[in-house]
């Protein structure tokens, strides 16, 4: 299957406190994950993406890069990107939005895209984010400070423990930050939250099924007795997980 079409989005490095203003390596991982679910398994030529008009969350959106690439790509009913209210970072997101809206045939498709402001840990059940049916709720390499190691974690939780109990993908590149990742995956723990690695459409589609024979095995395989990955210290490489209670 050919990878996505991607969009153009101009990066600017001068944000303050967050890294909103690049598109990093996991973004562009998760996107070609993406774009290999069909409704079924591996996409085929011609075939629906599982995406096809679904309501999709992102969560720190930063550039705007991988929504605009999934609108491109597919035909999402709706996708909402979000990024923190300090920095700067929203006000970019908005301006590469509307940059690439016309030139990327985003308006064209149909597709409705919005972008709100979401800090981590804003869990408020008046918020709009936390009062909306989601389908999926995306993310990539979002943890990059020890608080964010705790929001996270609470955020993705309070999302699934809300109304539409969503399919929750998240791409992280491991041993980046070798303490905040421990830290990530123990928190997602005391809330009870099981991280799945997903290696492929077929693992995808066996954990949105929620296969319980497959969830055993993996949650046995892919986690030692702490909740942590057992190859949490290693080389350092990106992984999708999927993220359930």
């Amino acid at each position: 299957m050919a990878e996505w079409r991607t969009s153009h989005i101009t990066t600017s490095l001068g944000l303050i406190g967050t890294t909103g203003g690049s598109t990093w390596p996991a973004a562009r991982v998760l996107a070609s994950f993406l774009s290999r679910l069909g409704t079924n398994g591996v996409s085929q030529p011609g075939e629906e993406s599982s995406l096809m008009s679904s309501r999709i969350l992102e969560l720190g959106s930063g550039t705007g890069w991988l929504g605009l690439a999934i609108c491109t790509n597919t035909s999402p009913s709706y996708l909402l990107l979000t990024e923190q209210s300090q920095g700067g970072a929203l006000e970019h997101l908005k301006q590469n939005i509307e940059q690439n809206r016309t030139s990327n045939g985003i308006d064209a498709q149909g597709v409705v895209m919005d972008c709100c402001t979401l800090d981590f840990g804003d869990h408020d059940e008046d918020h709009p984010v936390m009062k909306a049916n989601w389908d999926f709720v995306i993310g990539s390499d979002l943890v990059y400070l020890p608080e964010l190691a705790r929001s996270l974690p609470e955020t993705w939780a309070s999302l699934l423990r809300g109304p539409s109990k969503p399919l929750i993908l998240y791409c992280h590149t491991l041993r980046r930050y070798d303490d905040l990742d421990q830290a990530l995956f123990e928190n997602a723990k005391k809330l009870s939250l099981h991280v799945f690695e997903l290696p492929d459409a077929d693992a995808f589609h066996a954990f949105a099924s929620g296969k319980q024979k497959w969830d055993q095995l993996e949650r046995a395989a892919a986690h030692g007795s702490d909740g942590v990955p057992c190859d949490l210290f290693g080389e350092q490489r990106v992984v999708v997980y999927g993220i359930s209670l």
